[in-house]
């Protein structure tokens, strides 16, 4: 993982945090979102390509 992606990653997790502790939630909505998969070859392990098309929400709360 790079130096970027490291920085995102820590700065979502703190806004996790934060939102869990006061009981908040987030609701992201996915309209026609497509994602585009290319082959990769990680330790001979070959990944399927293709697309994925998502609709619907996804919502992350505290209990």
């Amino acid at each position: 993982m790079g130096n970027e992606e490291k920085e995102w990653a820590s700065l979502l997790a703190e806004i996790f945090e934060r939102l869990t502790s006061k009981h908040a939630s987030i609701t992201y909505e996915f309209n026609n979102m497509t994602f585009e998969g290319t082959k990769t070859d990680t330790n001979d392990i070959s990944i399927p390509t293709g697309k994925i098309l998502i609709n619907g929400k996804l919502t992350i709360s505290s209990s």
